[in-house]
């Protein structure tokens, strides 16, 4: 009896620890370019990562005021490391470190991995 709990208690162990989210490649790959950009201020840049129909209502001008005055990341920093939070769907949660401060950002790519979908706040 004690060998059977034991046995299940093991098995559950073992189906837990590969249930755990695991950061996708190609995520990783646009949110290191998106660090990339925007620890270098170039938010064209991060715009040119949209994909199109983001682009419709997430303009280049809006992508700046975004960052310049609502993230203010003037105050935040650079991004010094991110670590994934959770995979809700498709989409990538992390939780992002700066240089003076931390925050939460969301992902979501399209087929062709560009970001179809983007949040951003402070904490």
């Amino acid at each position: 009896m004690k060998k059977g709990i034991l046995l299940i208690v093991a098995m559950l162990s073992f189906a837990i620890g590969f249930s755990q989210d695991t950061e996708k490649t190609n995520y990783k790959t646009t949110v290191d370019i998106f660090t990339k950009h925007y620890n270098n201020d170039n938010y064209r840049a991060i715009y040119n990562m949209l994909d199109d129909n983001f682009k419709k209502t997430f303009t280049l001008e809006k992508v700046n005021t975004f960052f310049k005055n609502e993230i203010n990341a003037e105050a935040l920093g650079k991004i010094k490391g991110r670590e994934l939070k959770d995979i809700v769907r498709k989409g990538h949660t992390y939780i992002v470190t700066f240089e003076n401060g931390t925050g939460e950002a969301f992902f979501l790519l399209d087929e062709e991995n560009k970001i179809k979908g983007f949040q951003l706040s402070k904490k």
